[in-house]
């Protein structure tokens, strides 16, 4: 065997620490992106009613650059229930004392478990935003190739500017099939947007997330000129 790690790579460089390129290093990581993926703690929140999820469910809405990918730890101080909260799969609507990230990356609870000072420790998703707006045929928006070739990993919002039924849509997780009124899904392959028949949607503005054009693994692995 042979040791495949290169010793000019750019996570060794980094390690060298020469103050005359660190700042470079940096920015070819996009560091603020490295860090705004990096675990995050949110103190003392109180989940609450928001549009894009289940009625019956509360959420805590996470900013638009870090949403939730995972979920390690949730306590709760006050509310219906108290203490660790079982953390539940991505997309799983959560029962009594139960948390999940929701399909559109937030944090969601139950509504019944009226939870008004909770901690998360969470990871986010690392990613890029985009946001387009396109006509809908037949129910179903199409994602242009130009970010279906990056890779959709998320879709964010929804929202239905023309139609029978128009504004914010609640998101499911991606699967086949036209949803519910009022809501919105991916499908599998993550390159349409299909909105209820019976809103009978005809335009709508979607923000997705897509895979980050700094790809770190890569760069951390490569040999790097910038020494």
């Amino acid at each position: 065997m042979t040791i495949q790690e290169k010793e000019e790579s750019l996570k060794n460089k980094i390690n060298a620490g020469n103050p005359n390129v660190i700042s470079d290093q940096f920015r070819a990581l996009a560091f603020g992106d490295v860090l705004r993926a990096s675990p995050t703690t949110l103190r003392k929140k109180a989940p609450a009613a928001d549009p894009g999820s289940l009625a019956t469910l509360t959420a805590l809405v996470l900013a638009e650059d870090a949403k939730a990918s995972s979920i390690y730890r949730a306590t709760v101080r006050a509310g219906g229930v108290t203490g660790e909260l079982t953390v539940k799969g991505y997309g799983v609507t959560p029962a009594t004392g139960e948390i999940a990230v929701a399909p559109n990356g937030d944090i969601v609870t139950l509504a019944a478990d009226a939870i008004t000072d909770l901690d998360v420790t969470y990871l986010p998703e690392k990613y890029d935003v985009s946001e387009v707006t396109l006509p809908v045929a037949t129910h179903v928006l199409t994602i242009p190739a130009t970010f279906t070739a990056k890779g959709v990993v998320l879709l964010l919002e929804a929202v239905a500017n023309a139609g029978t039924t128009t504004g914010k849509k609640i998101l499911l997780v991606p699967g086949a099939g036209a949803p519910a009124a009022g809501q919105a899904r991916l499908n599998v392959a993550k390159s349409t947007v299909t909105f209820a028949v019976a809103d009978a949607v005809t335009n709508a503005t979607i923000k997705f997330a897509t895979s980050a054009a700094v790809d770190v693994d890569a760069l951390l692995t490569a040999t790097t000129n910038i020494a």
